[in-house]
């Protein structure tokens, strides 16, 4: 008897201890189960989060436009290669502007501070380049026909930023010249460009109406930057300058076409006259100023 009793015990106690085996077993199991499903959520909020942030960044880059990120680099790098071009080519660009100096000062007294330059990167390396400092500069990288009557960037005597058009009220300017559309090639209607063109003119005459209003032709790009890019190509500035022209002589106001001074006899500009393809070197900004004094 109590041999049996014994050998209950020793059975009841095998059991327990296998019970307990398995209750850690499981205990074990269902730990793990639960950090791996924490982890994995914790993963797919991260993830989430990312992709949110990307969204985001993807937004605020369509909001800029394609000229904003590329001219910052690409002004900085016409300078550099400009300084390059200036020691290496003395002949081409130092001499001439050396042997008139009397000459260039005449060209820059005809553009006096009663002369306005609305544009974008284009006209600001333009300025810089022909040395005219006098004039009153409305230039602005990446301005469109659009922002170019509401974008906010021109500081005032009181330090706030206003448009073009409030401060052209309080100026007296009597020439302007624009060169607006390099960075609306991108727009899906042309009509649309034109029109938003033509309110710019409509509002620049009612602030001044006495005002001689200067349209440019758009400069066309090198032939290999037409080749490889579906938005700047000199097919499609050939189509703005078109209707640039026609709008000229519907608001009879002058229109100089800078095309034939500044390209080669393919329409193209010289691949020599831009580091990037778009941006003029300080060679060809003093072509175009030689163009508009002769015009």
């Amino acid at each position: 008897m109590d041999k049996n009793m014994k050998k209950r015990k020793k059975n009841k106690l095998l059991i327990i201890i296998i019970l307990i085996i398995i209750i850690l077993l499981l205990l074990f199991i269902l730990t793990k189960s639960f950090s791996n499903s924490s982890n994995k959520e914790s993963n797919n909020i991260i993830s989430n989060i990312e992709y949110k942030n990307t969204i985001t960044n993807i937004n605020i880059t369509e909001n800029i436009s394609i000229e904003n990120i590329l001219v910052n680099n690409e002004v900085n790098n016409n300078i550099t290669n400009n300084n390059i071009n200036n020691t290496t080519n003395n002949e081409i660009i130092e001499k001439p502007i050396d042997e008139n100096n009397g000459s260039n000062n005449r060209k820059n007294r005809e553009f006096g501070n009663n002369v306005a330059f609305i544009g974008d990167s284009r006209t600001q390396a333009f300025l810089m380049y022909a040395g005219l400092n006098n004039v009153r500069d409305y230039t602005n990288i990446g301005l469109m026909v659009d922002t170019a009557i509401t974008k906010k960037f021109i500081t005032n005597s009181n330090g706030e930023k206003i448009t073009i058009l409030e401060d052209l009220k309080n100026r007296n300017i009597d020439t302007i010249y624009i060169m607006l559309g390099i960075n609306e090639l991108g727009w899906v209607y042309s009509s649309m460009f034109i029109k938003e063109y033509e309110k710019l003119i409509d509002n620049i005459k009612e602030v001044k109406p006495n005002c001689e209003i200067i349209l440019q032709s758009i400069i066309p790009v090198t032939k290999t930057k037409s080749d490889n890019d579906n938005i700047y190509n000199n097919q499609r500035i050939t189509e703005y300058n078109s209707l640039i022209q026609e709008l000229a002589n519907k608001k009879n106001i002058k229109f100089v076409n800078l095309v034939p001074s500044l390209t080669d006899k393919d329409g193209n500009l010289p691949e020599e006259a831009s580091s990037d393809g778009i941006h003029l070197n300080k060679k060809y900004c003093l072509k175009w100023l030689d163009c508009l004094r002769n015009n």
